[in-house]
């Protein structure tokens, strides 16, 4: 008796453990599989597959393999720790759970207004979860193939989901990146009910 209370004890002391640092061990796992398609997208490798362990911990699809054709780039921004893959349009949840997307299948690296949507809520320090922690100034890369574009955030606001004019092209005006994600959540609706929007512009 005294060794099966002895390790029923172990046993809710490491779950303890676990749930304690679980968004930890999430972002280290979503970081791994992160920098293998980052490596693959850059080396034009094979596709990337993800193990059961790590489909497990980061909630991405065993089944799916991971087609660099798939992916339009790699977006960087150092002041938010962010370095995600850009998987072309239109956007989905499984790409979402994997990085982020352009939002519709038309989408491509050479419009005027490139946007590009991300999850917040895949866990700490996982795809735009601090992009708050960006600021007006700071320094986005955006790596497509051989070439990496810098642009430089020149604003940040909250939109409502209808406000689709964020998204509008503007002849005649500078390349520039419009980044989505979720804000301002109602726990009594268990939505969020804006969109954070930074705009960041091509630096000649």
């Amino acid at each position: 008796m005294k060794h099966v209370l002895r390790l029923s004890g172990a046993l809710l002391i490491a779950a303890g453990l676990l749930l304690f640092f679980w968004q930890d061990i999430r972002e280290i796992f979503i970081d791994r599989v992160n920098d293998r398609m980052i490596e693959s997208y850059h080396d034009d490798s094979r596709p990337v597959e993800v193990n059961r362990l790590e489909s497990f911990v980061t909630g991405v699809d065993q089944s799916a393999s991971y087609d660099m054709e798939g992916v339009a780039g790699v977006l960087r921004i150092e002041s938010a720790d962010i370095e995600e893959p850009v998987f072309s349009g239109p956007v989905t949840e499984e790409k979402l759970k994997s990085g982020l997307s352009f939002v519709d299948a038309i989408d491509h690296v050479d419009m005027q207004n490139i946007p590009i949507a991300g999850h917040r809520v895949e866990g700490a320090g996982i795809r735009f979860n601090h992009l708050d922690r960006a600021a007006v100034g700071d320094i986005v890369e955006f790596g497509t193939g051989d070439e990496v574009r810098s642009y430089e955030i020149t604003d940040m606001f909250e939109v409502d989901p209808s406000q689709v004019e964020v998204l509008d092209q503007k002849r005649d005006h500078p390349q520039q990146l419009t980044l989505i994600t979720c804000e301002d959540y109602n726990p009594e609706t268990l939505l969020f009910e804006k969109r954070l929007i930074v705009k960041a512009t091509i630096m000649e």
